[in-house]
Formats: structure tokens, sequence, C-alpha cells
């Protein structure tokens, strides 16, 4: 893919799938701004990323708080000239039972999930606005906001459905821009986020991760969990030339989970 003249900017890219995206759309060219919430993590990938030859840099970001996404599409084309793809990715959970789930949970996940993932959108949608030429905008949600029944959490299941239904309004408020938007829903994704989920889950059947993965593995028709590639090569081809007649869509990565 041909991202040369391009700037990506990355949230929650300092690991993950965030990484794997960030990496692959610099194999293309494309010069990197990687935010995350931990600064050394969004470093070192950034200096990793600035090895292929493209211009790249990090800033800590706390995707809850408006003037750092603000500070952020500032800095990035302060140093960069432009944003032209924006891969919303920063996100969180916690494995909590619908019974159990309080108000600084909720609070929590969707000052992240949703506030941050719409402001975000937003502020990087008027700096488009204002450069006149086009762009993509990709938004991680997920299949637990499609209905997944086995969603880490009621609290989180709700911030990425909002994902999803922010990702059909920017959508249709963009299309007269030349700015394409879509969302990412993935399913069960091989990352640190599965990694913590999987000890509590360990903890509560009395079985060992491994055990709980191979249980969670059986309700994927393909047989195999995703890997942070698979996801990050559909946010790929979603801010390539293939996709310029796509906005306003929710693909699932999931191995079949969701077949809709």
């Amino acid at each position: 893919m041909d991202f040369e003249g391009k700037v990506a900017l990355v949230t929650g890219g300092g690991r993950g799938i965030g990484k794997a995206a960030a990496t692959k759309f610099a194999e293309g060219g494309a010069d990197i701004v990687i935010a995350d919430i931990d600064p050394q993590t969004a470093k070192d990938t950034a200096e990793e990323i600035s090895a292929l030859g493209v211009r790249a840099f990090s800033i800590s970001l706390d995707i809850g708080d408006i003037g750092q996404i603000e500070n952020m599409v500032h800095e990035a084309v302060s140093k960069l000239g432009s944003v032209d793809i924006l891969f919303n990715n920063a996100g969180l959970t916690r494995h909590i039972s619908f019974f159990d789930i309080e108000e600084d949970h909720w609070d929590q996940i969707n000052r992240v999930n949703a506030k941050g993932a719409f402001f975000c959108m937003q502020k990087v949608a008027n700096q488009m606005v204002e450069q006149a030429r086009g762009g993509r905008i990709i938004n991680t949600a997920s299949i637990a906001g499609k209905g997944y029944r086995r969603a880490s959490n009621a609290a989180y299941a709700a911030s990425k459905g909002a994902v999803i239904a922010m990702t059909h309004s920017a959508a249709s408020v963009m299309a007269e821009h030349d700015v394409n938007v879509n969302a990412i829903c993935p399913g069960i994704v091989q990352t640190d986020m599965l990694a913590n989920i999987l000890s509590l889950r360990s903890t509560e059947l009395g079985a060992s991760s491994e055990e709980v993965k191979a249980m969670m593995t059986e309700e994927i028709p393909l047989g195999r969990p995703n890997d942070a590639e698979d996801v990050a090569a559909l946010a790929v081809f979603l801010a390539g030339p293939g996709s310029r007649n796509i906005t306003g869509q929710a693909f699932n990565v999931d191995g079949g989970m969701i077949m809709h």
C-alpha cells in the first residue's frame, strides 16, 4: 500500500493493534504520530518506526482529556504538516459482571471508549476539513457493540456500540468533505488486554489461562483468535485507495463469531 506523503495518527499506538497498524502504515511510506497513555511505550514504538525511514514521533495522550486531544492534533500538524489518516484505536475494558458494575466503572470506560473516541474523531475531522484534501478515519469498535453475548462487561459493550453509532453519524457528515469514516469490530485479539481478561477469568473459573483461552477459541468458527496484524490489515485497507467508496461501515474481524 502506498501512503507516501500521508500522515497517520494512531491512538493507542504504543502496543497491540495500534502498533501493528502504525508499522504497516509506515511500511507504506506514511509519517506516523504514535499517541498513547504510556509515554515510554509510545516513544519506543516511534523509534522502531523511525528506523523504517519515515518521520515518526510520540506523544503522551489521555484520550479522555479533550485539551490533550487538541494539543495532539496541533502538534501533529506542526511537526508533520497534516493529518490524513486517523486510526482512532485507544480503548480499555475490564472483566466485570453485569451485577457488579458501579458508576466509576461506567464512567472510566465510557470516558475513554466513547467520549474520547468521539472528540478525537471530531478534532481530526475539523483538521481534515481545513486541509481540504480528504482523509480517512478508522475507529476501533468491537463485536461487543453488535451484541456479542460474552462481552467483558455491559459498560464496554455500550461504549463500543456508541463507537459504531458515531461512525455512522460522522460518515454522513464528512462525506461532502471526501473523508471516509469506518469502524473495525474485532473479536478476540491476542494482546495484553486479552491476557488480563484471561487472568481474571481463570481465577473465577478455577482453570488455567490456557484452558480459558481454549474455551474462548471454541466459539470462533475459524478456530483461531486474531493476531493484532489481522486487525491492522483491515485498517490499512480502509486507509488506502481501494476503499475510496466505502464509508459508514462497521466490519467484523472475528473469525466468524458475529456474522452480520
